[in-house]
Order: C-alpha cells, then structure tokens, then sequence
C-alpha cells in the first residue's frame, strides 16, 4: 500500500494543526463529487486557506486506488463535526452520482483502514463510522442507502485486518529463529502467501540442526515429540502446505525458544 504526502498548508480552515489526541475511530467519506481525483480534491482542501469554509480529510483515496494524505494522524482534520476530536477521516472519489466506490478505490480503501485499525487497536466493526453516522449527512452517499454494502466492507477490512495480525505473528516467529542462529530468510518464510514450498525440507533441517538432529526424519521425530508438528503423515510424506509451515514455526518458537 503506497502513501502519497501531499499536506496541507497549515491554515486556520483545513489544517489548525490542533493535536489528535485519541483515535478510536475511522470516518468514511465520499467527495461528491463524480469522476473527481484524489490530487484535486486535496488542492480544494488547500485552496481553502484563502477562505472561511472548514473542511478537511487526513486521507484522500483515489480512482485509481491512489492514496494521498493532506493531514498527519498526530493532527485534527475538519471532517465529522464532533467526531473530529478522536477520528481519522477518508474521503473517497467515486466514478458516478450514485456513489459507489470502484474497484481499485475500494480496496485500497479496505487496506488503508485495515492499517489504521492495526496501528491503533481497534475493531473494524464498532470502529468504522460513515459520515452518517455521526451527524445524519447523506456521506457516504452509496452505503448510506445500501447498509448490506457498508456491513459488507466493515466485514473486508475485519478479514485483511485478521490477515494482517496473523502476518504479524509469523514474522515474529521467523525473526525470533533468525535471531537464534536458524537461518531463515524472512522474505520467504515471514507471509504465508510468500512461502517457497521447494524451501520446506530445508527448512526443516535447519531447524533440526539447530537442536542437534542428523537429518530431516530426525527432526520430524524431534519436533513430534516436542508437540510443535500435531500430525506428521503429511511431513513424512513432504506434502507441504503454507499454513502448517507457518503453524510449525510459531510452535518453534513458542515451545523451543523460550
């Protein structure tokens, strides 16, 4: 996911520079303003420097999936009335009048605040707010009028937060072998959707001459017998898959490595 820093003169109208204090929530907007780009829609932010309109946003995503920030999380943006003292607000270009977010704006929408939510702790489905929400403005204007879509994109955010997490603990397990002189490389072992199959037995085997095992049936046995490996048909058979290899090297860790 690419950021783009675009920020905001500080002015009185779009960027006070007051200080974000707390994060407990991420407001959903759109700019309605149709076929409009995340670029323009951050020179409007800025233009208003010039004038007596408050209005801001911290992200602005794109069209093409685009990410641009106008204010830092540290700051309060001018977006969601009350809620502006504890939220980070997004707004988002759509294609049509009606409103809906594209494809590519979606997703990057969905990752931005699956970041978010990661970063400060929180819950997508208690933590997401539309604009509507919080001052009964028809914002954002599609998932406004289509509940089941907006459950639909908290529930997203939730599945590539879980991911996120899981990721997390992974390369944690990883660097915790690394540091304990089994050779890994974390670029392929530290993401489950990265993970070099052709790699496993080696793998394996290293971790088993870490604990003095001659070879890779050797350290089958061994890591049985520690409980790290639950069922060792498919190891025996080297019928490998990214999720046990993962779940293998968190039980290294965890069991071996305290």
């Amino acid at each position: 996911m690419k950021i783009t820093q675009v920020l905001l003169t500080p002015n009185a109208y779009s960027r006070p520079q007051k200080l974000l204090r707390k994060v407990t929530h991420i407001v959903i907007h759109w700019v309605g303003n149709p076929g409009n780009t995340a670029m323009a829609n951050c020179n409007y932010f800025e233009s208003l420097k010039e004038g007596n309109t408050y209005a801001s946003a911290h992200y602005i995503v794109g069209l093409q999936g685009e990410i641009i920030q106008c204010i830092p999380e540290s700051e309060l943006a001018y977006h969601a009335g009350p809620a502006n003292s504890y939220s980070i607000g997004i707004e988002n270009c759509h294609p049509d009048q009606g409103g809906k977010f594209n494809s590519a704006t979606y997703v990057s929408l969905v990752s931005l605040c699956a970041n978010i939510c990661r970063r400060y702790g929180l819950n997508p489905e208690e933590a997401l707010l539309r604009h509507y929400d919080i001052t009964g403005k028809m914002c954002p204007k599609y998932y406004v009028e289509h509940p089941i879509a907006w459950k639909q994109l908290q529930e997203d955010v939730k599945k590539v937060l879980d991911i996120l997490e899981e990721d997390q603990v992974l390369v944690d397990a990883v660097k915790a072998l690394i540091s304990a002189g089994i050779q890994l490389d974390l670029k392929i072992w530290g993401n489950t959707k990265t993970m070099k199959l052709t790699y496993v037995k080696q793998m394996i085997e290293r971790i088993g001459k870490k604990y003095d095992c001659a070879s890779y049936k050797e350290t089958i046995d061994f890591l049985v017998s520690k409980d790290c490996i639950k069922v060792r048909e498919p190891w025996d058979e080297e019928k490998f898959k990214a999720e046990w290899c993962r779940q293998v090297l968190i039980n290294v860790k965890e069991k071996l490595l305290k």
